[in-house]
């Protein structure tokens, strides 16, 4: 027995898509609007792009079409219509409300008390990201930070404890040197009708340890790190090391002339008359690397 069957025509939700890119725009940035579809030939049919009822182009195909965003939070709205060759009229239409965020990266490594700048990345140390959200309302009010969702991921790792309402920092664990990471956030309102996204590349630095001179009145002088020869003017001098860029505080070992001598972050050495020269080491060491 056979029966007929009906014909199955697509919704014309699904016919016709539309992408753009970059996918979440910044405020007045550019965006290219790209027709698709999978089931209709776009190439013999008419497509007209159109901005907030304004068209901006019409033609055959799915050529892009690039268009500017608007201020924070404001609706730009895009429709695309193409009418096919059988004279049926598909529509797709979308909103774009750009939004941005910041992404502060603060790496948690060692450094000397009064280093000025940020550390850089320990390799397996820890790293503190920080999202500075600037999403607003269609009136252009500032939205709280407190009332966005969070979502943290790590490549394409979502990482589900560390996001979520509110969660606008987060403390990581960073990769092994040269195994480059890149931790993005996306901020959203709970109807995720504005959304914002920043991505940060987590690269891990070779650490290295520096040797100042402690002056008896002035402390160490971080201003300026020894050279590998220096000249001793008075009869003992004292030394201060300073690991940087390690995950933790290392372990600090001293060498004169080859023999170990004292751990510590300072060593005192005294000269012992007449000229001679004698060779001062240190090495930090951190589980099984040394520095």
């Amino acid at each position: 027995i056979v029966l007929p069957v009906k014909a199955q025509v697509p919704a014309s939700d699904n016919v016709l898509t539309v992408s753009i890119s970059p996918e979440y725009p910044r405020p007045y940035q550019a965006v290219t609007i790209t027709p698709r579809s999978t089931l209709i030939d776009l190439f013999a049919s008419t497509v007209t792009v159109s901005v907030n009822g304004t068209v901006v182009e019409k033609g055959s195909g799915s050529t892009p079409v690039q268009v500017q965003a608007g201020a924070a939070g404001a609706r730009t709205t895009i429709t695309v219509t193409a009418v096919a060759p059988d004279g049926q009229t598909y529509r797709k239409e979308l909103v774009i409300r750009p939004a941005d965020t910041a992404l502060i990266v603060e790496p948690l490594s060692s450094t000397h008390p009064f280093y000025d700048g940020s550390p850089l990345v320990a390799s397996e140390g820890r790293v503190r990201l920080v999202a500075i959200p600037d999403l607003r309302t269609s009136a252009g009010a500032l939205l709280p930070a407190s009332s966005l969702v969070y979502t943290w991921k790590n490549g394409d790792q979502v990482l589900q404890g560390l996001s979520g309402v509110g969660k606008s920092s987060i403390v990581a664990a960073a990769p092994v040197r040269f195994r480059d990471a890149r931790v993005s956030v996306t901020v959203s309102t709970p109807d995720n009708s504005v959304v914002a996204q920043a991505s940060a590349l987590i690269a891990p630095t070779v650490p290295v340890v520096r040797i100042y001179q402690n002056d008896p009145l002035l402390g160490p002088l971080f201003n300026y790190a020894l050279p590998k020869s220096i000249v001793m003017t008075d009869e003992e001098t004292t030394f201060r090391s300073v690991p940087y860029f390690f995950s933790n505080f290392p372990s600090l070992d001293w060498t004169v002339n080859g023999t170990q001598s004292q751990t510590g972050k300072d060593i005192t050495v005294r000269s012992s008359g007449g000229a001679g020269t004698a060779q001062l080491g240190i090495t930090a060491r951190q589980g099984e690397h040394a520095q």
